[in-house]
């Protein structure tokens, strides 16, 4: 469904409720009001991929909804994503019923709307942003902690970008994108620290990423280390060729995946951008020898 939003509300006919659907119609979105009923969301035809919760009114009458939102988000994370807007009791209250890790930004009352539409066209543009709940308060949920590095998780695999993100988002701010043109798309509006890039993804290949990156001067010196399902040596050959700063061979546990990111970014402090770093260690795979041919070439 086209730039389709599911808005949650008690309160539809409200004059601030047809004010925001307004706005929302006015910059490309159609917008589906319905209440907090399980029931009538699960009827629906077509499933939005956009989800706003608008926290005014019985707060028992949002929990089942929540929880069944949870779950939609939870199975499809790389498309479906969730917004609340509410004073911070009433999101705080949500927050019994719905992993902070599944919200895609929470809005205080009053919205700024331009900011709200701002997020919804960059999660219809196929990323998002998840924030640390480690410690964060309400007003902060969203918001990215200008203290950590920040990465990019680029998969086509939703459970995989899921699980990924869960590992890192602790240490890291976490953006996901799903394809190579969301990639692109993203990295006009941002630069990130590091990208963890899948190598086999419909399309636009992780390698046709990686050289679109490499060409444009904006995105040369973002460092990627690729993800690849297969360690064959035909397919490491190809990895290596292009000098990645690394490269994992999936399913990565998730202890491996953080102490390869830990220490890239440790090397990166210890040896600069400018000064040559030690080789890379490639995890789960017998190829070191062919890391040290290329190097030698």
């Amino acid at each position: 469904m086209e730039k389709s939003i599911l808005f949650i509300t008690e309160k539809a006919d409200s004059f601030l409720i047809t004010a925001m659907s307004k706005s929302l119609i006015d910059a490309g979105f159609e917008v589906i009001l319905a209440p907090p009923h399980p029931q009538e969301i699960m009827a629906l035809p077509v499933m939005p991929n956009i989800f706003i919760v608008y926290l005014d009114g019985d707060e028992i009458r949002f929990n089942t909804t929540l929880q069944q939102l949870g779950r939609i988000v939870n199975a499809d994370a790389a498309n479906k994503h969730l917004y609340l807007i509410g004073n911070p009791i009433e999101i705080e209250a949500a927050y019994r019923n719905i992993s902070r890790s599944l919200v895609a930004k929470a809005f205080q009352r009053p919205v700024n709307t331009v900011d709200l539409i701002t997020e919804l066209n960059l999660a219809h543009s196929g990323y998002s942003y998840l924030a640390s709940d480690q410690g964060s308060k309400v007003k902060n949920s969203g918001a990215e902690d200008t203290s950590k590095k920040s990465l990019l998780l680029v998969d086509d695999d939703s459970t995989l970008l899921r699980s990924m993100q869960t590992w890192l988002i602790k240490k890291y701010n976490v953006f996901i994108t799903n394809s190579g043109i969301n990639t692109i798309a993203f990295l006009r509006e941002r630069k990130v620290d590091l990208i963890l890039l899948d190598y086999e993804m419909p399309l636009m290949s992780g390698l046709e990423v990686f050289r679109s990156l490499k060409s444009e001067p904006s995105t040369a010196d973002i460092p990627v280390i690729f993800l690849t399902a297969k360690d064959d040596r035909n397919t490491v050959m190809k990895v290596l060729e292009v000098k990645p700063a690394n490269y994992l061979v999936k399913p990565v546990p998730p202890s491996m995946l953080m102490e390869t990111v830990d220490n890239f970014f440790r090397n990166q402090e210890v040896y600069g951008t400018t000064t040559p770093k030690p080789k890379p260690k490639a995890y789960s795979n017998p190829y070191d020898d062919y890391l040290e041919e290329l190097e030698s070439v």
